[in-house]
């Protein structure tokens, strides 16, 4: 270790601490393994939760490590050591003293968090960061489990798989308010869908407390979770899809997933076609889609469709004879066997 840092950490000595900036970053680089390992002693010491020079050679230090391993890229060297000293913190109190008063030990693990979780591009420091990262959810410190969402989210861009094995614990946060996860459980749907489907109905209750772009999120995971044909989903989520899409914000997303379930179980929406009129006729810029869903439902049960279709036929300004063709191109009858003559009336 340098012989600065061996003087600053071993002695403890904030005098001498603000003269680690004056290092080249190159200078200490070799050494900055050993004095995260020195500085995770000098914190898990029994006083220093009331040591205010400890925790402030400690805070001068943690600063001058991790601008060391951004200049010099060297995260994944140290990587083990980092980790190791933000493991540590989960062994003490993070709970704020105050409304806005950190613990010493909550300050540690945000300052190393960003130094980590910035790198959620290199898999191999996410492979260590992310069983951690996820512990400090259920911590209590709000502002903690905030940030730390925010880069979960970016890792899940890119490395989904790893945060997959921590599910469970990644929805119970969100149904305890941190909602900011939304956005990660699309792209981990995938590898661990039970986890959400035992939650489903819990998850979509949130949705008239969250923001926009949260509740975007909610939807695109329905529309996920449509795609793997899991009936037992399906039926969980259609009356919520059908209640939402008054809701002008996000009918064209709902009317998708509704399509994407109309492709293979048409069935299911059959008892929702006079709601899906009665929309229709609210929006008509959505009849195009609803045509779609009443087409599908139309090979199971052509009866129940047939008003539909003459319905969405009107909204669209389609001749009835094109409604003909329509069912002909279906290579079905018109409804109830029907002639033309008698549709038209």
């Amino acid at each position: 270790m340098h012989q600065l840092f061996r003087l600053v950490l071993g002695q403890k000595d904030l005098s001498r601490a603000g003269d680690l900036f004056s290092l080249d970053d190159s200078e200490i680089e070799d050494s900055l393994t050993e004095a995260l390992e020195q500085i995770k002693i000098i914190s898990s010491s029994s006083d220093y939760q009331t040591n205010n020079n400890d925790q402030a050679v400690v805070e001068i230090c943690i600063t001058r490590i991790t601008t060391a391993i951004r200049e010099t890229e060297s995260i994944e060297k140290h990587a083990k050591a980092l980790v190791g000293l933000w493991d540590s913190c989960l062994e003490h109190n993070l709970r704020p003293f105050g409304k806005d008063e950190d613990t010493p030990h909550a300050k540690i693990a945000s300052d190393i968090m960003s130094c980590i979780l910035q790198n959620y591009n290199r898999p191999p420091v996410m492979a260590l960061a992310i069983p951690i990262a996820v512990k400090f959810l259920h911590r209590g410190n709000k502002e903690l489990c905030r940030n730390m969402s925010n880069y979960l989210s970016l890792a899940a861009i890119t490395k989904a798989d790893l945060l997959a094995d921590h599910t469970e614990v990644i929805v119970k946060s969100i149904l305890q308010g941190n909602t900011v996860l939304l956005r990660v459980l699309p792209a981990v749907y995938e590898k661990q869908p039970q986890p959400i489907n035992r939650h489903l109905t819990e998850l979509l209750a949130l949705m008239s407390q969250l923001e926009q772009p949260e509740q975007y999120h909610l939807l695109r995971l329905l529309h996920v979770a449509a795609k793997k044909k899991q009936l037992e989903v399906v039926q969980k989520c259609i009356p919520f899809l059908i209640g939402h899409l008054k809701d002008s914000t996000h009918n064209d997303i709902i009317l998708n997933i509704l399509i994407e379930i109309a492709g293979y179980e048409p069935v299911a929406l059959n008892g929702f076609l006079p709601m899906l009129k009665e929309i229709g006729e609210r929006f008509p810029y959505l009849t195009g889609q609803m045509a779609r869903i009443y087409g599908a439902v139309g090979h199971v049960d052509e009866a129940a469709t047939g008003s539909m279709m003459l319905a969405s036929a009107q909204l669209l300004g389609r001749p009835q004879e094109n409604l003909q063709s329509w069912w002909k191109a279906k290579g079905k009858k018109t409804p109830h066997g029907q002639s033309r003559r008698k549709i038209v009336g």
